[in-house]
């Protein structure tokens, strides 16, 4: 049965999540930019192209964290979905205690490998002596990175967003703090960028660990026994693309800066340094939508929702479009970058912004392919997923390498022009590949129409008539499940009674709106999930407090009350800034 339902509920959990994510991001790659910033005005250009010749160190570090962390937030976000809190919680603890025993490995072992992360990295002596400077001491607590990494993800998908949002804004303060008294007062160079970094990691992870203790969070940390090793092979296979994808990028990072540095010299390498710096701004947006596809999506996984989680992905290629345009349009901007990065000659000025224009147009082709792979890998198109990564970096470094052999200054070309060439021919493949199951899936992102049992969806506005016009066509649904009389009679009075309760007592601007209705039923199990943007109202609590003998309610909620009687599966989850109920028979 079809049911019309609008994006309002998605959009708006969208917009949530993500504004936060980015701003998140944002404040992460603005101490990024910021450490390049402070010592390309106090230690020189030279220093912002060691700050590039590092990232490829930096990035497998965030890439063993996210290995470890990634794919299991978003295993545990198909938990929460499901609400299996205990699951949730594996996997959460498998990631945290993985990060505290391999990542500090890791630390140590990286610290005392540096002369031979050196020699990968160039072979150039004049260009070695301020990378080393700052890995000594960033690799140290290489782990307080990964292990800040995983909070946010978690406590982001546990639909408190904003509160990961202040923690990191409170680390990148402290990181600006240190890097100006480190590097511009006591001359610290690297060593006090890379310190402010440490301190920025640390800040996070303290005010984040709070949140552990609340009684909202859907986590517990706890020894995961035997089921760590499973959950650890589980949070691999599920985090290998992303993981794999960091690791590219690095590698990417350094063969670019050689290629760059062998045709174009120390101010082809430059460009290529404040180039990437952009890019790695624009890669904040298309994260932040990432990871909104990976938590909301992955909790509606969980619901079963799959035309949600289509909606869901249609807003989040419109919405990383338009923000990677704003970037685009930034680097239109003469001379806005290069002041930025402490460009003062005037031929230099004007020759940066020639090559940002140029390199600018390989954003939105390389950002939609990145939100198709994270579609793919939601729904375990893993084969798939990292033959789009490496298939898209190898195309880059490849274009790049041909430019720069045969026409050094056309090698800017060569970006754009890979970006689009992977992007057309991803999009034949998924054509061609929903022709061959049967228009199954959408031919733009590979999204299954329909998983196993049956379906509902509906969105509903604020109003008696059109709550009991729905709640009609729910009846009318349940009835060709299988469940028995008793169970349809007290799953139709569930829904009559949470549905008529959101339309009565939601205020403000979401009574112009909707909220959204979602049934599932196969032969297992009947699960109705309902949506609404109100402010936040625990009905399960409501209820309990109802009974006039034990709680303060009186007979307010006697209705909420009767439901917690009749259902046992019955939760509740404010989430995205949506009140999330969900219910099993």
């Amino acid at each position: 049965m079809e049911n019309k339902r609008n994006s309002y509920i998605i959009s708006k959990a969208l917009y949530r999540f993500v504004f936060a994510s980015i701003l998140t991001a944002a404040a992460g790659q603005l101490a990024s930019t910021f450490d390049a910033i402070v010592v390309a005005q106090f230690v020189g250009e030279e220093a912002v192209s060691a700050l590039s010749l590092v990232m490829p160190v930096t990035t497998f570090i965030s890439c063993l964290g996210l290995l470890m962390a990634f794919g299991a937030n978003a295993l545990a976000a198909r938990e929460i979905g499901g609400n299996n809190l205990e699951g949730a919680s594996d996997f959460f603890s498998t990631a945290v205690w993985s990060i505290l025993t391999v990542g500090i490995a890791f630390s140590m072992l990286m610290y005392a490998g540096i002369p031979v992360i050196m020699d990968i990295i160039t072979d150039e002596e004049s260009l070695r002596a301020l990378p080393t400077e700052y890995l000594r001491v960033y690799v140290l607590g290489a782990w307080l990175e990964m292990l800040s990494y995983a909070l946010c993800l978690f406590v982001a998908t546990d639909g408190h967003p904003r509160r990961v949002t202040m923690a990191v804004m409170a680390g990148v303060l402290v990181n600006a703090i240190v890097d100006v008294l480190a590097v511009g007062f006591l001359d610290w160079g690297m060593k006090g960028v890379a310190c402010g970094s440490l301190a920025q990691f640390a800040v996070n992870i303290l005010l984040l660990s709070l949140y552990l203790r609340q009684p909202a969070c859907s986590y517990s940390l706890k020894w995961p026994g035997r089921k760590g090793i499973q959950c650890f092979a589980e949070n691999v296979k599920e985090g290998a693309a992303v993981s794999i994808s960091n690791i590219l990028m690095a590698v990417t990072v350094l063969l670019i800066s050689n290629i760059v540095f062998d045709a174009l010299g120390e101010h082809g390498l430059f460009f290529w340094s404040v180039c990437l710096q952009m890019l790695l701004v624009s890669v904040v947006f298309i994260n932040g939508v990432m990871e909104s596809l990976f938590a909301i999506g992955g909790v509606m996984l969980g619901e079963h929702d799959l035309s949600g989680f289509d909606l869901l992905t249609r807003r989040a290629l419109i919405t990383v479009s338009l923000l990677v345009v704003v970037m685009i349009v930034l680097m239109y901007i003469p001379g806005v970058v290069g002041v930025m990065f402490g460009v003062e000659d005037p031929q230099e000025m004007a020759a940066l912004d020639h090559v940002l224009r140029i390199f600018s147009l390989m954003m939105l082709p390389f950002a939609i392919t990145l939100i198709l792979v994270a579609v793919y890998q939601v729904f375990e198109y893993i084969l798939l997923s990292v033959v789009c990564v490496v298939g898209q970096l190898t195309a880059i470094i490849l274009a790049a390498w041909l430019f720069a052999a045969y026409s050094p200054s056309l090698v800017w070309w060569g970006f754009p022009v890979a970006a689009f060439l992977f992007l057309m021919g991803q999009l034949f493949f998924s054509y061609l590949y929903s022709r061959r199951q049967a228009c199954r899936v959408s031919a733009l992102t590979l999204i299954p129409y329909r998983e196993g049992g049956r379906t509902f969806d509906g969105s509903v506005r604020y109003q008696s008539d059109e709550v009991n016009t729905m709640l009609m066509k729910i009846s009318d649904f349940l009835k060709e499940s299988k469940l028995s009389e008793s169970d349809i009679f007290h799953m139709r009075l569930c829904c009559e009674e949470l549905m008529t309760n959101i339309a009565q007592h939601s205020k403000g601007h979401v009574i112009h709106h909707s909220f959204d209705v979602h049934i599932y039923s196969d032969d297992e199990e009947t699960c109705v999930a309902l949506k609404d943007g109100g402010q936040p109202f625990n009905p399960v609590l409501a209820g309990r407090m109802a009974d006039p003998d034990t709680g303060s309610e009186g007979y307010e909620h006697l209705g909420l009350r009767l439901i917690n009687k009749i259902v046992d599966d019955i939760s509740y989850k404010y989430m995205y800034g949506l009140n999330i109920v969900l219910i099993k028979i």
